[in-house]
């Protein structure tokens, strides 16, 4: 394994903390779901289309950036969406396959074949999400279902594009997926106006966002999209050790064997991948 692939696991990695801390932060600011998005998405777009143009240089869109940007805002409104509109639990579940359908859009529109130790560790880790949430599934949602099915299609898809776009500006992309959700929040009654605490930790919320998207898009440039897709998988139980350590939410012992399960697989695949 060479040098960048290396360094692509790291930041996907990586990435993981700072998506996982959403949690915590939806949990400090009072302010209601639609105005936190808002908020999130221009601070943390700003960012950054800072850092972008720090990177890419003002390179043009073209249709390639575009579509990126179409792609990850359409994701964004799935996802949001669909927390709404089903469980939690079965929103965490669906999205766990993600690696799966990563691989099968990467296999169809790059014709990359993914590693058959890669999916062995993706099955690990999607058992360890089903342990997590099993005692908090619900019945059948049908739309809301759906929704974070079409969630994670895009978000496999947009991952996928990530590699397939070698010189697009995907920092950029990233930076302008979040106007149509800016948009979608305010039509759904986002307000401007917050307390001055609310501001403090909105504005954290947006920095940790963009940290979030620039070290998952820098890491998912350089491994194939399956892998990226494993590795992100972190976020879950990470997200249940940040309510622990932050919080002092104690999770369940079922979250806490299918949080191992998955940081094992993700570990076991991790330390073989930095061997080679």
């Amino acid at each position: 394994m060479d040098r960048d692939h290396r360094l692509g696991i790291a930041l996907v990695c990586a990435s993981a903390v700072p998506f996982a801390a959403a949690g915590i932060f939806t949990r400090l600011i009072t302010a209601d779901v639609w105005t936190v998005l808002v908020w999130r998405a221009v601070i943390g777009g700003l960012l950054i289309w800072i850092y972008a143009l720090r990177q890419e240089h003002g390179l043009a869109m073209g249709w390639r950036g575009w579509l990126l940007a179409l792609v990850g805002g359409v994701a964004s409104i799935a996802f949001l969406a669909a927390f709404r509109m089903t469980y939690v639990a079965n929103v965490t579940l669906i999205y766990a396959m993600a690696p799966f359908a990563a691989a099968g859009l990467d296999r169809v529109i790059r014709g990359e074949r993914v590693r058959s130790e890669v999916l062995r560790a993706a099955l690990f880790s999607v058992a360890g999400v089903a342990v997590i949430v099993a005692g908090g599934l619900g019945g059948v949602k049908v739309a809301g279902d759906l929704l974070a099915v079409a969630m994670m299609g895009l978000f496999a898809l947009y991952t996928v594009l990530i590699r397939a776009f070698p010189g697009a500006p995907v920092l950029t992309a990233a930076a302008l997926s979040s106007v149509p959700v800016v948009g979608v929040g305010l039509a759904m009654g986002a307000s401007w106006s917050v307390s001055g605490p609310d501001a403090a930790w909105l504005s954290a919320f947006g920095l940790s966002f963009a940290l979030a998207v620039v070290l998952f898009t820098e890491g998912a440039r350089r491994i194939p999209a399956a892998e990226a897709g494993l590795y992100g998988g972190l976020e879950v139980p990470f997200a249940v050790g940040l309510a622990w350590l932050v919080l002092g939410e104690a999770p369940p012992v079922l979250t806490l064997a299918g949080g191992a399960l998955v940081m094992g697989a993700v570990l076991w695949r991790g330390v073989a991948d930095l061997k080679s």
